[in-house]
């Protein structure tokens, strides 16, 4: 067991795995916030994803907003509220950029399928990624809006479009090249 003083502090940019090796008593606080984060319990979803997602991006997958995400675990692990560091501003409504319309699909992926089989769908999206052509584009299908995803993916230089096409249901559009 940590003493408080080893344990990592409970902000946005705290990783997900982080958080909960050094407090494993908010296992159950963050899984309760939301439906997607159920997935947590995945041994490999737990080795793989959230060690590179933050809380902030968490937030983000499960529609939560993340002072409430920060606020709910602070407040189970008895530190006070108001040090929690305030979330980035959220933009409005977002626009689709033209060069989704005028990509060719070559490939969809269902992260869902891949989850539910315990496989983490971020190495078949990187493998279908690299493969694309000038103007092609994968689609990724999820039930949740994929923060950690898109942002591994732009880091490596993809443009990256998420829409929300209904309840839990939203499609990533990924290119090659950069710019909007």
């Amino acid at each position: 067991m940590h003493r408080p003083k080893d344990r990592v502090p409970i902000t946005p940019a705290t990783k997900v795995a982080d958080l909960l090796d050094s407090w494993p008593e908010l296992e159950e606080v963050l899984i309760a916030q939301t439906p997607a984060f159920r997935r947590l319990r995945n041994p490999v979803l737990r080795r793989t994803v959230a060690r590179v997602a933050t809380l902030e991006q968490a937030a983000g997958v499960g529609g939560v907003s993340v002072r409430a995400l920060v606020t709910a675990l602070r407040q189970a692990a008895g530190m006070p509220e108001d040090a929690a560091t305030p979330p980035k501003a959220e933009g409005g409504a977002t626009v689709e950029p033209a060069w989704v319309g005028s990509a060719r699909g070559i490939d969809t992926i269902d992260a869902e399928a891949l989850l539910d089989a315990g496989e983490v769908p971020l190495g078949r999206v990187n493998e279908s990624a690299r493969r694309l052509g000038e103007g092609e584009a994968l689609l990724v299908l999820t039930s949740f809006h994929p923060v950690p995803l898109k942002d591994t993916l732009e880091r490596q230089g993809f443009r990256v479009f998420v829409r929300e096409k209904g309840p839990s249901r939203f499609e990533t559009v990924v290119t090659r090249g950069t710019g909007s």
